[in-house]
């Protein structure tokens, strides 16, 4: 059957007679699909449009016509080579001349001698046509691993592209983040700042109020104490009046000392007048002859040069802190406090005998559950850089261990 397929087609060029109609119709009678060309360069125009093989007679290659079809045959792709079917009566001299034409080519070229059996050349322009089909699938093979490698390069570039958004994304994410980072800081160290400002302010006024309570109502209570007195001193014989002004001046004198705990508790003036150790032991002093529980200081390698106010307020109001909370939980008899100084830390330690509590469950638990005012120990402690760590266990007691860096006052 025959083919209508231009890559299969079978170019017929004899000039000579009736040889080109003879062929083609003896090609056409066994399946092939053969095409006349009047001329060279018909055949050349056919060949840009696609051909199986070409069969051409000497007479069509005199020297003076062939070399457009030699051009054509040199300009073929690289996968291409074109098989040309050449029909000779021999002769040596032709033979070397047609030879030359084959090899001027660089194509698939086959020299049959005439006569020649039909036989002949139909197995020639099978073999040719076969390997035509050879050299297609070899011209599909290159296209495809050409458009593979077109495919894998448009996708390297998209990728590439790709890979450019998806970084100038990250780095507008990152930039947003960082700034986002620096804004979160600002406001901290702004509520830092804010904190620190506020316990100084809430440590003046303590300041200021101990001192009004200390000087002004010490004073008026001392005077009223005086004057009463003055007026028992004065009235001796008044047993009505005695029964009447002594319990006055008792309760004088007992809010005289309520005023004066009141303001220790405030602002303890020797905080500011003599040091931190001397205003704890007066702390502890008080609070220990109050809440009936002994306690026992160890201050010998506290040293205060360099030690900012700040510092020892926090630490005066850590301890502090701590000793109400043993009296009101514990349930303690004995209690110990130690401080100590190191090249760069202070170090206070607070220990007590009373029944303990799940050290693990009141960290967990953020304020210790109410029972030792872990929160506002670790609110102050956060303040000045310090860390606060916990030691207890039901029925064994329990220490706080406090480490502050320091920081020189200015």
């Amino acid at each position: 059957m025959q083919k209508n397929n231009t890559d299969e087609r079978v170019l017929i060029i004899a000039p000579v007679g009736r040889d080109a109609h003879a062929i083609a119709e003896l090609l056409g009678r066994h399946g092939f699909q053969a095409e006349v060309c009047g001329s060279l360069a018909e055949c050349c125009s056919q060949i840009e449009y696609g051909a199986g093989a070409v069969v051409v007679t000497e007479e069509a290659l005199e020297p003076a016509s062939s070399s457009e079809l030699l051009n054509t045959l040199a300009a073929q792709p690289q996968w291409s080579e074109l098989p040309v079917i050449i029909l000779t009566t021999g002769g040596e001299s032709r033979l070397t001349r047609l030879l030359k034409v084959a090899v001027e080519a660089a194509g698939s070229v086959t020299l049959l001698e005439r006569p020649l059996g039909s036989a002949t050349l139909i197995s020639s322009v099978q073999v040719a046509l076969n390997s035509r089909r050879r050299q297609y699938q070899v011209r599909d093979f290159l296209e495809e691993q050409h458009r593979i490698e077109r495919e894998l390069r448009e996708a390297h570039e998209q990728l590439g592209d790709r890979a450019r958004q998806l970084e100038s994304l990250v780095e507008s994410r990152t930039a947003k983040l960082a700034e986002s980072n620096e804004q979160l800081r600002r406001d901290s160290a702004e509520r830092e700042a804010l904190r620190r400002k506020l316990l100084h302010a809430q440590e003046e006024e303590r300041r200021r109020i101990a001192r009004e309570l200390h000087d002004q109502m010490g004073q008026n209570l001392t005077a009223l104490n005086f004057g009463l007195k003055s007026l028992l001193d004065d009235n001796v014989r008044s047993s009505r009046l005695r029964r009447q002004v002594q319990p006055l001046q008792e309760l004088a004198t007992q809010t005289a000392r309520d005023l004066h705990r009141v303001a220790l508790q405030l602002r303890p003036a020797a905080l500011d007048e003599l040091g931190l150790v001397k205003a704890i032991r007066s702390l502890i002093q008080a609070w220990s002859a109050r809440c009936r529980i002994e306690v026992d200081l160890e201050a010998d390698q506290y040293q205060p040069l360099g030690i900012s106010s700040e510092i020892e307020t926090t630490l005066y109001r850590i301890v502090q802190e701590a000793l109400n909370n043993v009296a009101k939980h514990s349930g303690a008899t004995r209690a110990a406090l130690i401080l100590r100084r190191t090249a760069d830390h202070l170090h206070a330690i607070i220990e007590d005998d009373g029944r303990g509590f799940d050290a693990g469950a009141a960290s967990a638990s953020g304020n210790g559950s109410g029972r030792l005012g872990l929160l506002g120990i670790q609110e102050r402690l956060a303040l000045v850089g310090g860390s606060l760590v916990i030691e207890s266990a039901p029925s064994c007691g329990a220490t706080l261990i406090v480490r502050i860096p320091i920081r020189s006052s200015t």
